[in-house]
């Protein structure tokens, strides 16, 4: 017994410093996660002013720009407190939550944290957290950087018109009259 409890504590000396080194390793990619968020709801705050929409998708001059997160919400409140400082056109923006997003939902931007499934959205931006989303707007990360793709030919599917401003600051674009 006495030799069992000498071995377990040389043991534990030689393991509690691989653990820390473990934990300090593992920091870092916990720590930027908040920070990638922080930056995709900035975005997601800034992209309404680049996008036009129909007429027909806001009831009325003054109907908020609505930012839907369908299934898991990796923002927080992150997306909320950007939201709370930005106007479009003198329209408001909110956040909503929900487990699916179909053609009733009244949203004008959709965040699907995977491939997005879109059937059916009409005049909704709808941006994705995968680099093959399948949305008008793809988060791509790119040295340790969060950018963007642009797919133009989905935006005119949704009755959307992109800025050029903003098609120039994406990291590729999908041009208008291409498909596949």
């Amino acid at each position: 017994m006495d030799l069992v409890t000498r071995l377990l504590a040389i043991l534990r000396r030689m393991l509690a410093p691989l653990a820390g080194v473990w934990l300090m390793m593992a920091g870092p990619a916990h720590a930027a996660e908040p920070l990638e968020y922080a930056v995709k709801a900035a975005y997601l705050a800034k992209f309404p002013a680049y996008v036009e929409w129909p007429s027909e998708a806001f009831a009325t001059p003054t109907s908020p720009v609505v930012v839907c997160v369908v299934g898991d919400d990796p923002f927080g409140p992150l997306l909320d407190e950007a939201l709370a400082t930005q106007q479009v056109q003198g329209r408001p923006m909110v956040a909503r939550r929900m487990k699916a997003v179909n053609r009733d939902s009244g949203c004008h931007i959709v965040f699907f944290g995977g491939n997005a499934r879109d059937e059916g959205l009409r005049s909704a931006l709808v941006v994705t957290d995968s680099p093959s989303g399948g949305g008008v707007i793809n988060f791509v990360l790119r040295d340790k950087r969060v950018r963007f793709t642009v797919d133009d030919e989905a935006a005119a599917q949704n009755g959307l018109a992109i800025s050029s401003k903003l098609l120039s600051v994406a990291l590729s674009v999908k041009p208008r009259g291409q498909r596949g």
